[in-house]
């Protein structure tokens, strides 16, 4: 008889940026197919600007940045941020950028049930809201997943660096923690 097989949950774990996380920040934030699902197209991508970009991203006010750590193997996955928080409504955006070599393992919806507990447990928040590409099926899915709501769509919201114009959704999620 073969004993009944346990499939464990992907673990994740966030932690401050270090000097040896700079290369994958730089190759994340130079990958502007991967910017382009995040809603970004930044406007320099040498070594001083994407510096400054990350040192914007640690130091905005009741924000957070974190770089997401695989916890089976202890190597930086990519990064999660809440930006734009709005304190006397307790509410901020989310987002999640993972390298090619995490995606597809369930490290994204673990990263996101993290990054909720964190945003209710440190910072506050008791709402968390994200824009997400109305393509960017991967992201619609796991943030569905774990409790966020469509509340509108941002029609021809966002234009990539070629033009191509994309409509956005707007979701929500009310304060607790992931399922």
């Amino acid at each position: 008889m073969h004993a009944p097989v346990t499939l464990e949950r992907p673990r994740v774990a966030f932690r401050d940026v270090r000097e040896d996380d700079l290369p994958m920040l730089f190759r994340l934030r130079r990958d502007l197919a991967l910017q382009s699902l995040l809603l970004t197209v930044p406007d320099a991508l040498d070594d001083a600007a994407v510096n400054g970009w990350i040192a914007r991203r640690r130091n905005e006010p009741g924000g957070l940045f974190r770089i997401v750590e695989d916890a089976s193997c202890g190597e930086a996955a990519g990064y999660v941020q809440i930006g734009n928080v709005h304190r006397r409504n307790r509410s901020g955006y989310a987002g999640i950028c993972l390298a090619g070599n995490a995606r597809g393992r369930g490290l994204g919806q673990a990263t996101l049930g993290k990054l909720i507990a964190i945003a209710h447990d440190e910072l506050g928040l008791i709402k968390l809201l994200s824009e997400v590409r109305a393509d960017n099926f991967t992201a619609l899915r796991y943030n569905l997943l774990l409790g966020f709501k469509v509340v509108g769509t941002l029609r021809t919201h966002f234009t990539t660096a070629e033009g191509v114009q994309h409509d956005v959704l707007l979701l929500e999620r009310l304060s607790g923690h992931a399922s």
